[in-house]
């Protein structure tokens, strides 16, 4: 199995472009499923892709479903890898539509109303018994595919929740004025919709204008609307990015928050409103509600940064006392930060349990020998001091450390 998400992204790639060369070639990632629709009266082939690790848990999954599968499939599965592997979005399920170039126009436009019906009554609901998916359901379309999710969004605005819009084509005047009746009305589908497009793309930017002023005119709190009109894009790059940054957005709330100052996480609400989005959170993808170990390590360093010891020391009680501490921090440099922040702020006791939790983790740091020391010189116990500046002053020999004149001195203070 690839574990380095770099190489499987790479590769993936260089499959798509092999498989988009001939698209009957046999497809070796992910599986194939053949089975016959009675609302197209046709058989209709189907790609799966399942999360790593699907048959060794119970979780449920969301679904991103790609038309095109013949082109896009694979597209999918290397943006899900990239971004699952910093966090940034959950895992998902990939289910790739594959379409004929030949009765493409007609499947997507002018039989729109049959090919809706499809998903609906049988694709979906066959997704949905023979996997664990979730009710989070993500709509992926380049050029007459992008268009038909113009018209779902319109139609059957349950259907999906995300629309991820490749240079959206055949965006007609029925298709935009039923968008305009929903947004006038009272939707109740939570929808995120992101779309791209070049500016070269002429043939597009009208309709799409169009599209844009309608949603934006009838703004709707749980109608998020991103349209990316792109001077670096073209018809046939939009669906990389857009793939890309539509996930990111349909997922915006998954990966761990961040604040860059402390005004920032008080203006958000702070603690409680920390703890409140990760319930929400933890509801939506049916995984634990608990505050995510980056952003407590984000609120921890930005406090220290800002010298805030008072927000430092709720959040170190707030995330669960020095085991947080224990069990994330695999640096000695992060311990010696913190108990010197305690040291310098006359929380001896505090202080000593983080360089102890250090030591025990990295015995031959000098910084954090060295530490130890200066707690105890702080304590009035001098004797102990000068042990373990020795002990600091030995590590930093031993491997050559710029530290060593620094140790030497702080021995130095001691003795006269």
């Amino acid at each position: 199995m690839i574990k380095n998400p770099i190489i499987m992204v790479a590769m993936l790639f260089m499959a798509n472009q092999t498989i988009c060369q001939n698209i009957d070639q046999p497809k070796t990632i992910g599986e194939s499923i053949t089975f016959n629709s009675q609302v197209l009266e046709t058989e209709r082939e189907i790609q799966v892709y399942l999360p790593e690790n699907y048959d060794n848990a119970l979780t449920k999954y969301p679904v991103l479903y790609v038309l095109d599968g013949q082109r896009y499939f694979l597209n999918g599965i290397a943006f899900q890898h990239n971004l699952t592997w910093q966090q940034i979005v959950p895992n998902f399920i990939i289910v790739g539509i594959v379409t004929d170039s030949q009765k493409r126009r007609s499947l997507l436009y002018d039989e729109s109303t049959l090919f809706i019906q499809f998903l609906e009554k049988e694709l979906i609901p066959k997704i949905d018994s023979d996997y664990r998916t979730l009710e989070e359901r993500i709509y992926f379309g380049w050029e007459m595919a992008a268009g038909l999710g113009v018209e779902i969004m319109a139609d059957v605005p349950s259907l999906f929740n995300g629309y991820l819009l490749a240079s959206p084509t055949f965006i007609s005047e029925d298709r935009l004025d039923n968008v305009n009746k929903m947004m006038e009305g009272n939707p109740e589908q939570n929808l995120k919709i992101y779309a791209s497009l070049g500016v070269v793309e002429g043939w597009a930017v009208a309709s799409m204008s169009s599209l844009d002023s309608i949603i934006k005119r009838s703004p709707h709190k749980n109608i998020e609307w991103k349209y990316n009109f792109s001077e670096n894009e073209n018809h046939y790059t939009t669906p990389l990015t857009t793939i890309n940054e539509g996930l990111k957005f349909f997922f915006s709330d998954y990966g761990p928050l961040r604040f860059y100052t402390l005004k920032e996480f008080n203006d958000f609400g702070g603690i409680n409103a920390l703890r409140e989005h990760y319930n929400i959170r933890g509801d939506r993808y049916q995984i634990a509600g608990d505050v995510h170990d980056d952003t407590k390590h984000y609120l921890l360093i930005q406090s220290y940064r800002e010298n805030n010891f008072e927000m430092f020391n709720q959040l170190v009680i707030g995330f669960g006392g020095k085991a947080f501490i224990k069990e994330y921090y695999n640096r000695a440099s992060w311990f010696n930060r913190f108990a010197t922040f305690f040291l310098s702020n006359n929380e001896l006791a505090d202080a000593l349990e983080i360089f102890e939790v250090g030591i025990l983790k990295f015995p031959d740091s000098s910084i954090l020998n060295n530490g130890m020391g200066n707690y105890y010189k702080a304590n009035g116990e001098l004797n102990n001091a000068k042990k373990w500046y020795k002990k600091a002053i030995k590590i930093a020999e031993t491997n050559n450390e710029p530290e060593l004149s620094e140790y030497k001195k702080n021995l130095e203070s001691i003795k006269n």
